[in-house]
């Protein structure tokens, strides 16, 4: 990962990012887009890139079996102490979207809600995406955001 970017990160700027301004309507109109084409729990989620685990969390809450994987050691540590004390308990490892550790077809839905933004070479994100293809099996949801380059 780019050390200005694991620098931002690691300065803890995620951990309530989703909860306050306008990052609340972001949070608010993704959860409402997921539960419209997320399978029937007890569905297994990647979320990939999914930082301090607001996503993972709700998800576990709803019943989901969600693993997440994130790069920076920060955002797996806090997810990995919400995950212990939400209630819903979820996975969190240390991980690269263009690498994953998982095995091909073993999740039902794929979340990339960051790391697209953050590999600004057309190879890294269609190495994200083929990634993410991967372990999701045949039939299942691979869901993404991007920012467009003239945000």
């Amino acid at each position: 990962m780019d050390p200005e970017i694991l620098g931002h990160y690691e300065k803890g700027v995620e951990l309530e990012r989703l909860a306050i301004g306008s990052s609340q309507i972001e949070f608010a109109r993704n959860k409402e887009l997921l539960e419209r084409h997320l399978p029937p729990v007890p569905a297994r989620v990647l979320d990939v890139g999914g930082g301090p685990g607001a996503y993972a969390t709700w998800l576990a809450g709803l019943g989901y079996d969600v693993t997440l994987v994130d790069p920076v050691p920060m955002h797996v540590s806090e997810a990995a102490a919400l995950a212990a004390h939400s209630g819903h308990p979820f996975t969190a490892t240390l991980g690269d979207a263009r690498d994953l550790d998982q095995v091909d077809d073993s999740f039902d839905v794929a979340l990339l809600f960051g790391p697209l933004y953050h590999l600004p070479e057309r190879n890294d994100r269609l190495g994200a995406l083929s990634e993410a293809t991967r372990v999701v099996r045949s039939g299942g949801i691979v869901a993404v955001a991007a920012i467009s380059r003239f945000a």
